[in-house]
């Protein structure tokens, strides 16, 4: 196992894109495994993600050399199934999610009925509806703006583009109240959304549940595909009690 830098990591699509290399508080090599702990905005806290990558051999070997030399995180995010959890750590809350990438404008023009959205407890009340364990919020670090489709004074969908540290930008919380679904609304808000962010870099970026079918196929139609699949979870407070501590 090697400490490296962020700037040896290129290859990996979502460390180029998605991690602020100012968060990064360390990466390590072992073999064809890469795991990099970064502290990041999730809802309105910043925990502390470790986020791994590789075939499942080389990264259970890493995990267990990292268990001994630093501090357990709060969340770890991985390429590989949760059986390469090292035993000093559990997780809890596990699920299995899809991040995607585009370079691709979408052709749909954008509705008269897609519009910024700047009240939080307006954005708030829709994601408690539709998306309750949305890890965006109003006030998650990074947002460049919320933007949602009205129809009269009624908010049915909502979602999030944060401009990440390359220029790049990522949906975040796309939400539809649920009598809203089926409508195409979903699409059409994730058009405007999608456009917004490429005005940066030309890249945008999403995170969407493995099993949300609809979403995917949205996402799909819109010309996004997958990179990466990871498996996510909270460390236990059991974990974090007994994890040995980081040499120094």
């Amino acid at each position: 196992m090697r400490l490296v830098g962020v700037s040896e990591l290129g290859d990996l699509p979502f460390v180029r894109h998605q991690l602020d290399p100012a968060l990064v508080l360390g990466a390590w090599r072992l073999d064809e495994a890469v795991a990099v702990v970064s502290r990041r905005p999730i809802a309105r806290e910043e925990l502390v993600v470790l986020t791994g990558f590789g075939p499942a051999d080389d990264q259970a070997r890493l995990l267990a050399s990292l268990a001994e030399e630093i501090e357990p995180p709060d969340r770890l995010t991985l390429t590989a199934a949760t059986d390469v959890v090292p035993v000093a750590w559990s997780l809890a809350e596990v699920r299995r999610w899809n991040w995607m990438l585009t370079s691709t404008r979408p052709p749909d023009p954008v509705p008269d009925e897609v519009v910024v959205v700047d009240d939080p407890q307006e954005i708030d009340d829709l994601i408690d509806t539709a998306a309750p364990d949305s890890h965006a919020r109003p006030g998650t670090p990074g947002i460049e703006a919320w933007l949602g489709w009205r129809a009269g004074a009624d908010l049915l969908a909502v979602g999030a583009v944060v401009r990440n540290p390359d220029g790049s930008g990522h949906l975040r919380a796309v939400s539809v109240a649920p009598h809203a679904r089926g409508r195409g609304i979903g699409r059409s808000l994730s058009v405007a959304l999608t456009i917004r962010a490429l005005s940066g870099r030309g890249i945008a970026s999403l995170g969407v549940y493995a099993d949300n079918e609809p979403a995917l196929r949205i996402y799909r139609g819109l010309d996004y595909e997958v990179v990466h699949t990871f498996t996510s979870g909270r460390v236990s407070d059991s974990s974090i009690t007994t994890a040995v501590a980081p040499s120094r």
